[in-house]
């Protein structure tokens, strides 16, 4: 039975980029890194915020009644 050796080399790093589509830094330029990043991190603090809300707020409604000195229920 013949064994099927694959052969690999080595790329330099003129091979990579122009592999890459150029320099992998450069392929950066441009974008909107605040929307890229900031966006969805606003969103996430955004929703965030509001699930804290709305858990305060069922707690306040159905967890906290107070009917002793001691404040237990």
């Amino acid at each position: 039975m013949e064994e099927n050796k694959e052969v690999r080399k080595e790329l330099t790093n003129a091979e990579l980029d122009k592999a890459a589509g150029g320099a992998i830094g450069g392929q950066f330029d441009g974008l909107d890194m605040d929307a890229l990043i900031g966006g969805p991190l606003r969103a996430a603090c955004d929703a965030q915020e509001q699930l804290a809300r709305a858990t305060a707020e069922f707690i306040k409604q159905v967890g906290m009644e107070t009917g002793g000195q001691d404040g237990r229920k």
